[in-house]
């Protein structure tokens, strides 16, 4: 079985515009950047290699992380949920957690939930960005990463 580890969405915008558009509205939709990773600078200064801009985001929501830390307290391995951000030519890819890691690698409702619904406000804010799925541009007619997330949520929460 092949699990892909994360969605691939593309920001038909330059790099640094993309990013400075993605951090406004994460912080419009509520949602908080933890952290702000310079992976391209951090790379260059330690190993000396120049790499396409790149970053990683790691972005919560603290009313998610609150409902899943107090169920237990290893969802703090989950949050803040990583974003990356990579310059592709005139493009921005980004990447985020495929849900249905979640389910495979047997994470407890508990926490998948939180982590679902958290997911899904992150999907809305890229979309809302003009954000669209590399999958549908390579291989036809996918459902959007949203349908596959709604999906998904709605197994978690019926325990199905």
């Amino acid at each position: 079985m092949n699990l892909e580890c994360s969605c691939t969405l593309v920001l038909p915008q330059p790099y640094d515009q993309a990013r400075k558009l993605i951090l406004a509205t994460l912080k419009n939709r509520c949602l908080l950047v933890a952290f702000d990773f310079d992976v391209a600078s951090g790379i260059f200064r330690s190993a000396g290699v120049r790499l396409p801009k790149s970053s990683v985001l790691g972005v919560d929501c603290p009313y998610q992380l609150l409902e899943a830390f107090v169920a237990d307290a290893a969802a703090a391995v989950f949050f803040p949920l990583h974003m990356v951000l990579s310059e592709h030519g005139l493009e921005t890819q980004v990447r985020i957690l495929a849900p249905q890691v979640l389910r495979a690698a047997g994470v407890t409702p508990a926490i998948a939930i939180p982590v679902h619904r958290t997911l899904r406000r992150i999907h809305e804010a890229l979309a809302a960005v003009g954000a669209y799925s590399a999958m549908r541009v390579h291989e036809g007619q996918l459902p959007l990463e949203s349908e596959v997330l709604d999906a998904i949520f709605q197994e978690e929460v019926s325990g199905g």
